[in-house]
């Protein structure tokens, strides 16, 4: 049993498994690109507030190093946690625990997830869609200034987590081959919140399919804080994961380091 617990919050890394209608759900998929003006004005100072586009651009890959701590059953398990990110689409995270060491992994639109006594678990595609940018939202919002094909709007000042923030949505194309059901509308779209003051990103929300049911949509939120300078950028040292409003895991991170070269067999699914 306590296997099956520690495999189900490891994929929440990725997915969220509440209700939509236990929250508020993303707005419905954009029909045509939408470039709202006061959307990319308020991205674009968030971000100048993570360090500027050149530096970003500058950006090849991370490694970030600290401790986890999952909620399960209510009570706290503590590890430790490595994260690698390599472009927009490349994410790892391997985390160890006392039952064991576990992983996900993520490139592009093929994931997996390697857990104890466990064989590896292939996600599926509509789990998977923004996972890539899970634990640095700067590389979201510069994908988003620099491609036009996006979809954005501002929704917005709206109360998120107890805090105000501004409510950008965020929806990229979507590959025609992946429309796999009405059901999946909103499939890959996302809703960004800042803060209004210091235009730092708050947190993200989606939607998220899980399992062979696709009539039920789930909402996944990551939480950003403690926005600690490092090589000249401000990156969030406190990755949070919440559904339902509970918190299932959140990550303190201790180190970060940019540009180490990662090889691209780290991410093969």
């Amino acid at each position: 049993m306590r296997v099956a617990r520690f495999l189900l919050s490891f994929i929440l890394a990725a997915l969220l498994l509440v209700p939509s209608d236990a929250q508020q759900s993303s707005p419905p998929a954009a029909q045509s690109t939408q470039r709202d003006a006061q959307a990319l004005n308020i991205l674009g100072q968030a971000l100048n507030s993570a360090g500027g586009s050149a530096r970003l651009s500058a950006i090849q890959d991370f490694t970030g190093m600290g401790s986890i701590t999952y909620n399960w059953a209510r009570e706290a398990v503590p590890g430790t946690v490595t994260l690698y990110g390599k472009g927009l689409t490349q994410f790892r995270m391997d985390a160890s625990v006392s039952s064991g060491a576990r992983s996900l992994i993520v490139n592009g639109q093929a994931g997996s997830l390697i857990s104890p006594n466990s064989p590896k678990t292939k996600l599926p595609v509509y789990s998977v869609m923004t996972a890539g940018s899970l634990t640095f939202p700067a590389a979201r919002i510069a994908n988003v200034l620099s491609d036009s094909s996006i979809s954005v709007r501002f929704l917005g000042l709206v109360t998120w987590n107890d805090s105000e923030a501004y409510q950008v949505h965020v929806a990229p194309p979507l590959d025609p081959a992946l429309s796999l059901s009405a059901t999946l509308s909103g499939l890959g779209e996302f809703d960004l919140y800042i803060d209004p003051t210091s235009y730092q990103v708050l947190g993200f929300a989606e939607k998220v399919w899980w399992g062979n049911d696709l009539r039920q949509s789930y909402l996944h939120e990551i939480q950003f804080a403690n926005y600690t300078s490092t090589a000249g950028l401000s990156v969030p040292f406190l990755i949070t994961e919440k559904f339902g409003g509970q918190q299932t895991w959140f990550i303190t991170l201790s180190s970060l380091t940019f540009n180490s070269g990662l090889s691209d067999a780290l991410f093969k699914p």
